[in-house]
């Protein structure tokens, strides 16, 4: 563990170097990411001919498809991810997957402008190939990374300020949220969901190249500790909360995933707002989340963190409802601050899952935390589509809010311990 910063803004916000190096990282790829992932809906919807005035069927399934692909190719990713950190450290896993990032980049860019990817086609179109495997590899970044952030704040810093430090991580990883949609809105309103997009990730490969050198010359190395138990073993150390925690999480998750991505085409088709309204709610919903981290981390020190992850768990649910009741776009508003709301809890469940897990696991613990909850919910993108197609948004929006609630419901009644507390375990020895 780092000693604690001698500077009083980085002490109280819990920052020492190698944290910094990291989360300044996230915010980087981050920003790249959020400049064109936020639209990729609109994107897939833009190849389907024909289908400017409804959401077609096709369309719904590309998406569908998307997030199903994006959910599983993601469960590997966190649990290799965690793989690999255990076995190569921060810094050389850091290189390692920021390496991969740039070539999906570059791999993107490299398909010509007026290329295809209709998902129809995708099998017979050896470009639309190409943009799949591109789109994985970007999209792997987050999942690959959670257990560097993890273990690093979790291993350099006291067990008192990990609910400030993953405050501060959260909040870097929001203001990409911010600003990457504001922008997308306005790029993908002036040059369409194609062209812009092109333009968005060539942007992101910039802001990807200046990270992995900030990470290549900056990032101090600390040496990986010594291999632990296999996953079978990392499972069977999971504490019965976790446990409990991850079974609540995949009903809360059901009910976000079912909407998520379809949410875009219900903002732009079905309430008829332009992608620089949805750029702007996007913004709106992560400002809210922003806003709420701060306070929190520090009230969790003296409150305990698991109030705060039963608020998350309410307002998960909440969202589809308040986007089901919106009757036209101004109220579309107050249903995307809900949305920024259900994070109110995010630096909070972030650091029970690392406190409850030890050093020697923690690394593929976190990883396959959220590798088995992908696996878990990678179908619901599948059944949102199937939802919409067959009975309409406002059926699916009802349904995943009644998933919602029962994800709060198990989470209040199996995982709320009478005296919540940050130190879940003893200090290792």
């Amino acid at each position: 563990m780092e000693p604690e910063p001698a500077n009083p803004l980085a002490r109280f916000l819990a920052l020492n170097r190698t944290v910094a190096i990291v989360l300044l990282t996230v915010l980087l790829f981050g920003l790249g990411e959020e400049l064109w992932a936020p639209f990729m809906p609109a994107y897939l919807r833009a190849r389907e001919p024909g289908a400017a005035a409804a959401v077609s069927r096709a369309a719904l399934w590309a998406v569908g498809v998307y997030g199903f692909l994006r959910n599983l190719f993601e469960g590997f990713c966190y649990i290799g991810g965690g793989h690999l950190t255990a076995r190569l450290g921060d810094r050389g896993s850091l290189l390692l997957f920021a390496g991969m990032t740039i070539t999906g980049y570059v791999a993107f860019l490299c398909i010509p402008a007026d290329a295809s990817v209709d998902p129809r086609t995708a099998v017979g179109d050896p470009w639309a190939v190409v943009a799949v495997l591109a789109a994985l590899l970007i999209l792997g970044w987050e999942p690959l990374s959670v257990p560097v952030t993890f273990t690093t704040v979790g291993s350099t810093v006291s067990r008192a300020r990990q609910g400030m430090a993953f405050a501060v991580q959260s909040i870097q990883k929001r203001l990409p949220k911010i600003l990457g949609p504001l922008i997308a809105g306005l790029a993908i309103g002036a040059a369409g969901p194609l062209r812009g997009t092109r333009a968005l990730v060539a942007g992101a490969l910039g802001l990807a190249l200046v990270s992995f050198a900030l990470q290549l010359w900056w990032m101090p190395h600390r040496p990986p500790p010594p291999p632990g138990p296999p996953l079978r073993q990392v499972l069977r150390d999971f504490p019965p909360l976790l446990r409990r925690l991850l079974l609540a999480e995949v009903f809360t998750r059901w009910c976000d995933w079912l909407v998520r991505d379809l949410v875009v085409l219900y903002v732009l088709v079905t309430m008829g707002a332009r992608p620089e309204v949805l750029g702007l709610l996007m913004s709106v919903q992560h400002t809210t989340a922003l806003l709420t981290y701060l306070p929190v981390g520090r009230m969790t020190q003296a409150v305990g963190l698991q109030p705060f992850i039963g608020l998350t768990f309410v307002f998960f649910a909440l969202f589809p409802l308040a986007l089901a009741l919106a009757p036209d776009q101004g109220w579309l508003f107050g249903a995307f601050v809900v949305y920024g709301l259900r994070e109110i809890g995010e630096p909070a469940r972030k650091a029970l899952i690392t406190s409850s897990l030890p050093e020697a696991i923690r690394a593929r613990g976190v990883g396959l935390y959220w590798g088995l909850r992908s696996f878990a919910i990678c179908w619901a993108s599948l059944a949102g589509a199937l939802l919409w197609g067959l009975f309409g948004p406002t059926a699916l929006l009802y349904t995943a809010f009644g998933l919602g609630c029962v994800g709060a419901a198990v989470y209040h009644l199996l995982c709320r311990e009478p005296r919540p507390s940050l130190d879940l375990r003893p200090e290792p020895k």
